[in-house]
């Protein structure tokens, strides 16, 4: 389990190095995960072994992996304050003075502690019957206790105001510090007992066997919430492609016939929600420009239409409109100038407001109005209509 949580760590780390270097906040979560890799890292028995043989230091691998342990709570407790109630510049030396003295305490600790040899868990092994051991593991599960506990309270009290992927996301990293907490709160309830001569070797290797599956589990779950609100970032991106996809047919045939409607700011590729917005408004845009060229007669058909169709609710009233829209559209085309006022459509008829101005705020319900529109568009009753369009002498001799 543990050479797959590693493995989970490592990807994660190089999939955030990017993001590290735009965002000061993504970058204290990039290092609340590269500190915890290298740590994890560092507890491979070879690697331990080479560090402490390449030195000459017993144990020095230990303190180094404490060391990244300190940072990386620091450094998510900064990610934290970051997305949930930022933090004053005193705050943040606060508790960047609180981690520095850990580290120094802990380093003062280590040197007097009696390192006669080389063993992976030596500090646990050495608890209770030296006061230095066991006043260094105190100091580092108090501070590992108390940073990931505010980091839990911060999380789940943020998860309130969140919703979807980055809710349940904020649960998860509310979760695993929970069970962090947890897990250096069993650790240092431990000692007190082997302190107490109240354990033995068989309770030993289950307590720690099962804590560090407990510390396991802690991290995954942290793993899996900071990346579920990028599951939502990227749901929400192929919606947004989906949509513009879908309405290019729609937004290229109405700006063809209206150019003027067209924004021409160059957006980049990657900014999906904008270029949606965009064209949502000028395909909205568009139909507005085109209503001078839509006759009560056109709205009456288009009604017709609707009816002889079968459909029902939303349905219908998209049939009706791109009736009414595709007549305007090769009206305009065709080169006919626009009706006078007295003969145009009421704009506030049935058919030309695909839905109740309510929805109108919603991008996504925005563009979901107006593929139903696109659909209709292809429906046989409306190429129909419109293939008659504008060339009816009825409706040319209208104009003027």
């Amino acid at each position: 389990m543990e050479l797959a949580v590693l493995i989970l760590l490592w990807a994660t780390v190089l999939w955030r190095a990017p993001a590290a270097f735009r965002s000061p906040i993504q970058r204290s979560l990039w290092v609340t995960f590269a500190t915890l890799t290298v740590a994890m890292t560092l507890r491979l028995p070879d690697v331990m072994l080479a560090i402490d043989e390449g030195t000459g230091v017993n144990n020095l691998a230990t303190l180094l992996k404490h060391i990244l342990g300190i940072i990386s709570a620091a450094a998510l407790l900064e990610f934290v304050y970051g997305i949930t109630k930022g933090s004053a510049a005193w705050g943040r030396r606060l508790r960047q003075a609180l981690a520095g003295v850990t580290l120094l305490v802990l380093g003062v600790l280590f040197f007097l502690t009696p390192r006669t040899v080389e063993a992976p868990d030596y500090f646990e092994s050495k608890a209770g019957e030296g006061g230095a051991a066991t006043a260094y593991l105190l100091v580092w599960y108090a501070y590992l206790g108390g940073a990931l506990l505010l980091a839990a309270l911060l999380f789940l009290g943020a998860r309130r105001h969140a919703a979807g992927w980055l809710r349940a996301g904020l649960f998860l990293l509310g979760a695993g510090s929970a069970a962090s907490v947890a897990y250096a709160l069993v650790r240092a309830l431990y000692l007190v007992l082997a302190l107490c001569g109240r354990t033995d070797d068989g309770m030993d290797a289950a307590f720690t066997h099962w804590t560090d599956v407990a510390k396991h589990i802690a991290i995954v779950f942290i793993l899996v919430g900071s990346l579920l609100p990028a599951v939502g970032v990227t749901s929400r991106a192929v919606r947004h492609w989906r949509r513009l996809r879908e309405l290019g047919p729609l937004w290229k045939d109405l700006t063809d016939a209206v150019p003027e409607v067209v924004l021409h700011e160059e957006l980049g590729r990657g900014e999906l929600r904008i270029r949606l917005h965009r064209t949502v408004v000028e395909i909205r845009d568009a139909m507005l420009a085109l209503e001078p060229y839509s006759s009560a007669e056109d709205r009456r058909r288009a009604e017709a239409v609707a009816a002889d169709s079968g459909l029902t609710g939303a349905e219908r009233r998209a049939l009706a409109g791109a009736c009414r829209i595709e007549a305007a559209r090769r009206t305009k085309l065709s080169g006919v100038p626009p009706l006078e006022p007295a003969l145009r459509a009421d704009p506030e008829d049935a058919g030309t407001r695909l839905d109740d101005p309510g929805e109108l705020g919603d991008l996504d319900a925005e563009a979901a109005l107006l593929r139903q529109l696109e659909i209709a568009r292809r429906h046989p009753a409306v190429q129909e209509l419109t293939a008659r369009h504008p060339t009816d002498s009825t409706q040319e001799a209208a104009r003027p």
